[in-house]
């Protein structure tokens, strides 16, 4: 039986660990604040689905009062959206203009490190610690930053410093959850999200993150009933049926409701790339080009694009004989990754078969040079370059 041969069992959307969009309070004879109307309104088009009057409407309210949770809320939902660049571009220029606040600093380098750009939330992160080692957020900023630089082991360190520093706060275990998933140290995970959903029982992150440790450890039993139950904490969760659908996947018998859980999740969270990209490789290995392709573009054309699928999205383009259109696909996920060697593999048997023989032999040599010496397309490689000289 087929299987997704891909590692999301790492790489598992990692949940937002910034400021927590919470509702606004104010005592009860107070009048409402400046926004209350276009705030509840936004929460509201939140609910509906409709991110861009919501966007519209937080920022009304947060012109209105010019409140920082509202600003916080906005560019939570945002992130959570899958509009990091616009979640980044909002929080700008709170950062820029109020050189002291902490709070701006964490909410920026939030938004820098859902858009993946590690080198910029460091520095953030660092700036942070800068102004106050003992504030977690700065060591939890910085840890994951890290992580996405491939600075693994001193992620971690950082990581452990955030949850010494602040032992109750359920996002902090989560992100040293999530590291340690990735470091393959599924039990220490395990134990920080269950940390977490100590502290917070209800928090459907933890409890999903809980459940994608225990599939990744091969306890599906077990995985399997904590991620019903995060399902009944937030049906709305797509999230939670992502990795249900990943669950069901390695289990025998279970392809049919892996499509149906991951079809939930896009469907529910339309705007995460990772999630596109399992749904199409649900249908490649089925053999369902068309629909595998359908899926592919749209992981390929969020922001940010899930890197995999512009090699998918690619080389099934070329089964197609789709030529211009695969160029185009594969030559992004070359600038976006050029020492990543997936690209100049199909990249060199697209030039081969329109006759562009240095191009061809160009990319497949670009191809051996970057790949590891057990991949199994080298030797193709290297004999469809040598039958080009």
């Amino acid at each position: 039986m087929f299987r997704l041969a891909f590692w999301l069992a790492v790489v598992t959307a990692v949940p937002a660990c910034g400021p927590p969009a919470k509702p606004v309070k104010h005592a009860k004879h107070d009048q409402p604040p400046p926004g209350a109307d276009q705030l509840a309104q936004a929460r509201d088009a939140v609910k509906n689905g409709d991110i861009d009057s919501a966007d519209q409407l937080y920022a009304q309210a947060y012109d209105a009062g010019k409140s920082f949770d509202v600003l916080a809320e906005r560019v939570m939902m945002l992130i959570r959206a899958g509009r990091a660049q616009k979640a980044a571009d909002t929080a700008k220029p709170y950062y820029d203009a109020n050189m002291t606040e902490i709070k701006g600093y964490n909410l920026y380098a939030e938004a820098l490190i859902a858009q993946e750009k590690g080198p910029d939330a460091l520095e953030v992160a660092k700036q942070m610690i800068g102004m106050n080692a003992a504030d977690p957020s700065g060591h939890d900023k910085m840890g994951r930053a890290l992580l996405l630089i491939d600075k693994p082991d001193d992620g971690l360190v950082e990581l452990r410093k955030a949850v010494q520093l602040a032992p109750d706060d359920e996002q902090y275990h989560v992100s040293l959850g999530t590291a340690l998933v990735k470091a393959g140290k599924n039990e220490d995970a395990e134990a920080e999200f269950r940390l977490a959903i100590k502290a917070a029982p209800n928090d459907v992150d933890a409890v999903v993150s809980l459940g994608s440790a225990q599939r990744s450890a091969g306890h599906n039993d077990d995985a399997l009933a904590t991620l019903k139950k995060a399902i009944e904490l937030d049906p709305r969760s797509g999230r939670a049926y992502f990795e249900l659908g990943l669950l069901y996947n390695r289990m025998d018998g279970r392809q049919a409701d892996a499509e149906q859980s991951l079809s939930q999740a896009v469907q529910l969270s339309p705007n995460d790339s990772l999630f596109w990209y399992a749904y199409g490789e649900i249908f490649r290995v089925s053999e369902r080009f068309d629909e595998a392709i359908n899926a592919y573009k749209k992981a390929v054309a969020l922001d940010p694009p899930y890197p995999k699928a512009l090699t998918k999205l690619g080389t099934l383009l070329l089964d197609k004989k789709q030529y211009d259109e695969a160029e185009i696909v594969l030559t992004q996920g070359i600038r976006r990754e050029p020492k990543n060697a997936s690209n100049y593999f199909p990249l060199g048997k697209l030039y081969a078969a329109e006759k562009k023989k240095a191009q061809a032999i160009e990319a497949f040599d670009k191809f051996l040079e970057l790949a590891p010496k057990t991949d199994p397309d080298r030797a193709i490689a290297r004999h469809d370059r040598d039958a080009l000289h």
